[in-house]
């Protein structure tokens, strides 16, 4: 016959303290000395004491699992933040549900409303645009914590953790001028605006370089091939091009070296995230690192709701706006 279960009140007893110091140690949800929560966790390990997630959903009327919002899992990048998220949210015992929009805002919505209707404890978005968006961030941000990340829908009121993307292009600029012959062409290869990494990319690139040529199309390995299939026919020659994005550098390199030009003997090209796929690069890419370990991490203590340590701005509508510095990797 099976023994008694083990429970909360046990673990208490067994350490000496009160109900609710053994609730919040075994919760991690506020904070307490580092003797109290080891002294519980201790005596929860010795009695084998087993957490009922369970019943702690239901008083809590919600579930330990965090839904995250993705516009395209195809992006390499996306993938990347997917599975950094995932390690950071499982290590502090929450689930994380992911649903990839596809580049649908219509199936964006969709996903989101089907973790609202899970109860999750919190819903975190990767806008698919910054525009179009604003409505399922909205109706999210009214049923939830909500917490955009590595996109801003402007006016949203939900808090943004993101990289500093006009810093991150104020390290390239000074790379460039650091590197690079005074005479030679340097050209932007971005993506249209539809998000504002996308659009503030672009705008940081033409802060420093206003009379550059820029290219814009998507964040994807073909639009950066067929770019640099343009570039080709059009006979430019010993340029340095700066994508917005590490995909959009592959497929650069990709198509240059498909007709016999050397990168970076003939082209230098630069790159912009630093996970993902720019470990597929060679030669080794120079890009812009985003530091996502980072940012995972003040999205789980947001989660938490332990987020007065938090270095921050604020938005006008009263929400926090957590920007991180990238910094620059050198390639070749």
């Amino acid at each position: 016959m099976p023994g008694k279960r083990v429970t909360i009140r046990d673990v208490a007893a067994h350490a000496g303290v009160s109900l609710a110091t053994a609730s919040r140690a075994l919760s991690g949800t506020r904070p307490m000395s580092e003797e109290l929560r080891s002294r519980v966790m201790a005596s929860a390990a010795e009695l084998n004491y087993q957490v009922n997630l369970l019943g702690r959903a239901l008083r809590q009327q919600r579930h330990p699992v965090v839904g995250l919002s993705v516009p395209d899992l195809e992006n390499p990048f996306f993938a990347s933040l997917t599975e950094h998220m995932s390690r950071t949210m499982r290590a502090a015992g929450f689930e994380l549900l992911v649903s990839s929009a596809g580049g649908s805002v219509e199936a964006e919505a969709e996903g989101v409303r089907a973790f609202l209707g899970r109860q999750v404890h919190a819903v975190v978005i990767i806008a698919c645009d910054e525009v179009e968006s604003a409505e399922t961030v909205q109706f999210a941000s009214a049923t939830a914590l909500t917490i955009q990340f590595d996109r801003r829908v402007e006016g949203a009121p939900a808090t943004f953790v993101g990289c500093d993307n006009r810093y991150g292009m104020d390290l390239i600029a000074e790379h460039i001028h650091k590197a690079n012959p005074p005479a030679e062409e340097v050209i932007f290869v971005g993506a249209g605006a539809k998000s504002s990494s996308a659009r503030e990319r672009l705008q940081g690139f033409e802060q420093h370089f206003p009379r550059a040529r820029t290219m814009l199309g998507t964040f994807t390995l073909a639009w950066g091939i067929a770019a640099a299939e343009q570039l080709i026919d059009e006979g430019t020659r010993n340029a340095t091009l700066v994508a917005a994005a590490d995909i959009i550098a592959l497929g650069l390199i990709s198509g240059l070296r498909s007709h016999g030009i050397r990168v970076p003997e003939d082209f230098r090209v630069i790159g912009f995230d630093g996970i993902g796929p720019a470990a597929f690069a060679h030669p080794p890419l120079t890009t812009v690192r985003q530091p996502v370990d980072d940012m995972c991490e003040s999205i789980l203590e947001l989660v938490r709701g332990n987020s007065d340590d938090l270095d921050r701005g604020t938005s006008p509508h009263g929400k926090q706006v957590l920007h991180f510095e990238p910094t620059l990797v050198l390639g070749s």
